[in-house]
């Protein structure tokens, strides 16, 4: 069962591989385009924490296939499919969690007057990331990317390894 993934996800989604094809196309060994390309990058990388990776790494087809299976499910042709609600969700989560982690401003340790701050200070994280935020102070592997995946395997049902694989392609993690 693929859990429900909103048609604002969806067309998010799209959006952002749309713009990833677009960046990739822009920046091939072919490219015309002298326009630098660090603004677009930055708000790809905002907006969807670890599309920069996907950039760098995911093939041209599959960047491809993912827009078409997209705008698949954008006609109505088919329903989304598993990696649709995974990245949806890493998405999500992992701006929340890198949100959380400036916030703490390289705090190792969570105490009870530093969680009370950070209900107070970000009431919209709190309820995402409170029990786990001394994780983000100090992340598994060193990495929050690995917090997130963990976070993401639990909501969705699914192991961990195949979280890492519908979000970015291969059973590696890394740090966006």
């Amino acid at each position: 069962m693929v859990p429900a993934v909103s048609a604002d996800d969806i067309l998010a989604l799209l959006r952002k591989y749309e713009e990833l094809l677009r960046l990739r196309q822009e920046g091939g060994p072919d490219s015309q385009t002298e326009s630098d390309p660090r603004p677009a990058l930055a708000a790809l990388a905002a907006e969807f924490p670890g599309a920069l990776r996907e950039l760098d790494q995911l093939p041209l087809s599959d960047l491809e296939a993912r827009i078409a299976a997209l705008r698949s499910v954008v006609r109505g042709e088919e329903g989304p499919g598993p990696w649709m609600a995974v990245q949806a969700r890493f998405h999500h989560l992992m701006r929340g969690a890198l949100l959380a982690k400036r916030w703490l401003g390289g705090r190792r340790l969570v105490d009870v007057a530093v969680l009370d701050r950070f209900r107070t200070e970000l009431p919209s994280q709190a309820g995402i990331w409170a029990k786990d935020l001394a994780h983000i102070a100090a992340p598994p592997r060193g990495r929050v990317v690995e917090l997130v995946l963990i976070r993401v395997a639990e909501e969705l049902g699914v192991d961990v390894l195949l979280a890492r694989r519908l979000m970015f392609g291969s059973e590696r993690g890394g740090e966006h």
